[in-house]
């Protein structure tokens, strides 16, 4: 059985290790598009802040370490560009094709970027790998920055906020929602957070829509629905759309970028089972 797992932190490696437990004799193998799998991804923001100090404390699995631990392959570098469930096969960016008889997307999510103008400039960041954290924490140390602007407050905004203000800067939160936190807390306990971050220093501004991020050579601020917030970087931490863009010519069944998935139950054994939807029928994950 040979079987490949596209995506290679929490959920690719978990899945692989699990299936080398069940069978030995399996070949499984990791393709991520990093270099780094198993990472703490919920520390990055904590790297920042220098609460983390290095790039190792993040990393929980190096990929020869998974290897020796699990007997699973991993392969780092290797961007899948394109699934043909037909054939069973999966391209990657390399030029590398890859046949498989089963085949595991646990490719997770991206940052969103809203197509605003200046997205691209110097000084902008988003926060979802070791490299994220790494490049933003080394941008405020190279470039003595004293001041930041976060777009979105939610979890990763403002906890990436939170230790922007720990290395010194001054930083002001926009979201264009009503509050912080939204659609995960009600108003009242939204606005007790809020008191509690404006305490502290920390400068929140809501329902200000991005409409561009300042600057010619590099960020030096946004420009929102309600006016325009300096600073000498931006991180951009809106939320997460589906990894899922690879798919787009697969066959496989997708909803707004999520993979379509049906869930049924054995009658004998009572076990559920999940199955992957494609257009021209259903393959088991």
């Amino acid at each position: 059985m040979n079987v490949i797992v596209i995506g290679g932190v929490a959920a690719g490696t978990k899945t692989a290790a699990k299936l080398m437990r069940e069978d030995r004799s399996a070949k499984v193998t990791v393709y991520t598009k990093s270099e780094d799998i198993s990472y703490a991804g919920c520390g990055l923001p904590y790297y920042v802040g220098g609460g983390i100090e290095t790039r190792e404390e993040l990393i929980v699995n190096t990929p020869s370490s998974f290897t020796g631990l699990t007997g699973v392959k991993v392969r780092t570098g290797m961007e899948a560009v394109s699934v043909n469930a037909d054939e069973k096969t999966v391209a990657f960016a390399n030029g590398e094709i890859v046949s498989y008889d089963k085949l595991v997307i646990a490719t997770g999510a991206v940052p969103f970027v809203p197509n605003v103008p200046g997205r691209e400039l110097p000084g902008v960041f988003t926060m979802r790998s070791p490299d994220d954290a790494i490049g933003l924490r080394d941008y405020v140390e190279k470039n003595g920055c004293r001041s930041a602007v976060v777009v979105g407050a939610g979890f990763i905004g403002l906890e990436i906020a939170e230790n922007l203000m720990a290395k010194g800067l001054r930083v002001t939160v926009v979201d264009m929602a009503s509050q912080v936190m939204p659609n995960l807390f009600d108003q009242e306990m939204a606005a007790y957070i809020r008191r509690k971050l404006q305490e502290k220093g920390m400068r929140i501004v809501t329902g200000a829509g991005i409409e561009a991020v300042s600057g010619q050579e590099k960020a030096v601020g946004v420009r929102t629905s309600v006016g325009s917030f300096d600073g000498d970087l931006v991180v951009l931490a809106i939320g997460v759309r589906p990894a899922t863009e690879f798919l787009a010519d697969s066959g496989i069944e997708r909803n707004r970028g999520t993979i379509v998935l049906w869930i049924s139950t054995s009658r004998q054994t009572g076990r559920m089972s999940t199955r992957l939807a494609t257009a021209h029928r259903y393959s088991t994950v």
